[in-house]
């Protein structure tokens, strides 16, 4: 009798032991946090995941998948599904989704992102993301600025060559002149020159030359000039619009031209009187007193006279 009832309390837990199925040990993974669970199997992942009251949202990765079927101890993979933001130097914000254990590189590569040679990040590349991480990328353009006579260098974001000036605080007079416009976006190398331009007035006098003018004198005996009117030269004023181009002068344009002193010919009369007249004096001197001495005339008679002095 006692021999049944030991049967009969075997059979009894094997039944139950088939009842409640095998017990296992799961280890759940979700984001660097583990779960270890004991559960009875075989039982699906997403039955495991409900046990454990872990949920898990539709972007979410489990691997192995929620359909499959454990037989063992395991172990179950969760990945969830973060949001970064990628921001450039431009003002420029994208958000990201990418799955938990993924890296900047991994970011960068999901989203197509080759970096140049003048840009760099806040962060490493091999850096495991985190959820409302921000990814800022970084240019830096070499800029050459030549102004005002000098040449300077600068490291410069993203932005127009209005930027540059506006970062350097460099004004630009009515005038002046830059290269590249200053609409145009720097690239790394570009090269702006900023040319100053001004106008000024400028005011010269110069020289008329006077005309000699000849007239016939019958008074006058033949060969024989004598200045009637003195010669005066006149004065021209003119007044100049003038560039100057980073301080030389570049072009100029009469603004007003003005004759401010008539110029007075000088008026000579010359003898037409025909008849003996001088045509040569000579002075000799006395040797013993250079004070005196007498003037050799010679007349266009060819006749000569001798005047003491």
């Amino acid at each position: 009798m006692k021999k049944k009832y030991v049967l009969a309390g075997l059979l009894l837990i094997m039944l139950m032991l088939t009842a409640c199925g095998k017990k296992a040990e799961i280890t759940i993974h979700d984001g660097g946090v583990d779960t270890k669970v004991e559960v009875s199997l075989p039982k699906t992942v997403d039955e495991i995941l409900k046990e454990a009251e872990i949920t898990v949202a539709e972007k979410d990765d489990v691997n192995p998948a929620g359909g499959t079927e454990l037989q063992g101890a395991a172990e179950i993979t969760i990945r969830r599904m973060l949001t970064v933001s990628i921001k450039t130097d431009d003002g420029d914000v994208k958000n990201v989704e990418i799955l938990s254990n993924s890296t900047v590189k991994d970011v960068l590569a999901q989203e197509g992102i080759t970096l140049a040679e003048n840009q760099s990040l806040n962060v490493k590349e091999e850096d495991t993301v985190q959820t409302g991480m921000t990814i800022r990328i970084t240019t830096s353009n070499g800029v050459t600025v030549v102004h005002d006579g000098k040449t300077e260098q600068i490291d410069f974001g993203v932005g127009t060559v209005g930027d540059v000036l506006e970062q350097m605080n460099i004004s630009l007079g009515t005038d002046d002149t830059v290269t590249p416009d200053k609409k145009e976006a720097v690239k790394n190398g570009t090269k702006i020159v900023i040319t100053r331009v001004t106008f000024e007035e400028i005011t010269t006098t110069e020289e008329i030359p006077y005309e000699t003018v000849r007239e016939d004198d019958s008074s006058l005996e033949k060969g024989s000039e004598k200045v009637k009117t003195e010669g005066v030269a006149g004065e021209k004023t003119t007044t100049y619009r003038v560039k100057m181009v980073d301080g030389k002068e570049d072009s100029r344009e009469t603004v007003k031209s003005e004759v401010t002193k008539e110029p007075v010919n000088e008026v000579i009369r010359v003898g037409t009187k025909a008849g003996r007249y001088e045509v040569s004096r000579v002075a000799v001197p006395n040797c013993a007193d250079g004070s005196h001495g007498y003037y050799e005339i010679t007349y266009s008679d060819g006749s000569k006279e001798y005047v003491e002095y």
